[in-house]
């Protein structure tokens, strides 16, 4: 949204195709909330809310005048309307040429908007999928994993990772995560409190030399490098990790657990790391910076 207001504001025109909201008012009134007149939305903004599957000179039609940004809002929910295939090779690939590359050609920027499973683990890397999704595209890949819920009158933040980058100019601006192909780029934050002159912001990574986020701070977070400490540096997926936490007499609940690993791996006190049977492990850096430890414990308990 944030894009997409940037470019009406320079009177640029936009193409936003939601799959998941037939209805252009929740879109319209985000867009206000970001500084947009009535005039600007109406004159550069064209919002499709399909209800059948996309004809090839519908696409023609909103390519005149040409727009600069095109999002396409709920990938799943446009793939399943072209009865395209969310899992399989083929499906994205038929997303991607129905759909994308029509706008890619008219000289426009994409952006194809997915979601991440409910419930689903924080450090999977993207969404249902991914593989395929992530082989079709020709640019970059962001994932937002939400740390404190955005709404009215409030603010929420979001952690931003990079998890594809052709022909790779971005990534060097992001920090490793010690999952292969994701990088930490910053934290995203909006403001609808009233209270704050900026209404968002985004912040990079802080160097690890000026003070690591959360140093001394989190019990949990502490707690968990403790029982990492103990179990030799290292967990090997987040429920030996849970297991490790109640070993040490530390009842935290699951959800607690998950923000108090977010924050030790953005402030890089702790490193993912391939872990047992597919999963996510954790490490410690040791003081130069490498990962250290071996692991211990069992796979199955949780917390």
């Amino acid at each position: 949204m944030l894009c997409a207001a940037a470019e009406i504001r320079t009177g640029n025109r936009v193409v936003y195709i939601h799959f998941e909201e037939g209805d252009p008012g929740s879109t319209v009134e985000r867009l206000k909330f970001l500084g947009l007149s009535d005039d600007a939305v109406n004159d550069h903004l064209a919002f499709i809310g399909p209800a059948e599957q996309v004809r090839r000179e519908w696409l023609t039609a909103l390519m005149e005048p040409a727009p600069t940004l095109v999002v396409l809002d709920g990938v799943n929910e446009a793939m399943a309307l072209h009865g395209a295939e969310i899992k399989a090779a083929e499906g994205a690939s038929e997303f991607r040429r129905r759909l994308v590359t029509p706008f890619l050609r008219a000289g426009a920027a994409v952006l194809s908007c997915d979601h991440l499973p409910m419930g689903t683990d924080h450090t999977r890397r993207d969404a249902y999928g991914t593989v395929h999704k992530g082989n079709a595209i020709d640019g970059a890949r962001f994932v937002l994993v939400n740390k404190e819920p955005f709404g009215r009158g409030m603010r929420g933040m979001s952690h931003v990772y990079l998890t594809k980058d052709r022909p790779g100019a971005l990534r060097i601006h992001g920090r490793q995560t010690g999952v292969p192909g994701k990088s930490y780029f910053g934290a995203l934050s909006i403001d609808a409190t009233g209270n704050s002159p900026e209404l968002w912001g985004f912040y990079p990574p802080r160097d690890t030399d000026q003070g690591g986020g959360i140093e001394g701070g989190d019990p949990a977070a502490e707690a968990i490098i403790g029982a990492i400490e103990k179990a030799g540096g290292a967990a090997t997926s987040f429920n030996n990790l849970c297991a490790l936490l109640r070993d040490s007499g530390m009842g935290y609940k699951r959800t607690r657990i998950r923000d108090a690993v977010d924050d030790l791996v953005v402030a890089a006190r702790l490193l993912e790391a391939p872990g047992a049977r597919g999963a996510i492990g954790y490490r410690l850096p040791d003081s130069t910076g490498s990962v250290t430890g071996s692991g211990s414990g069992s796979d199955e308990a949780a917390a």
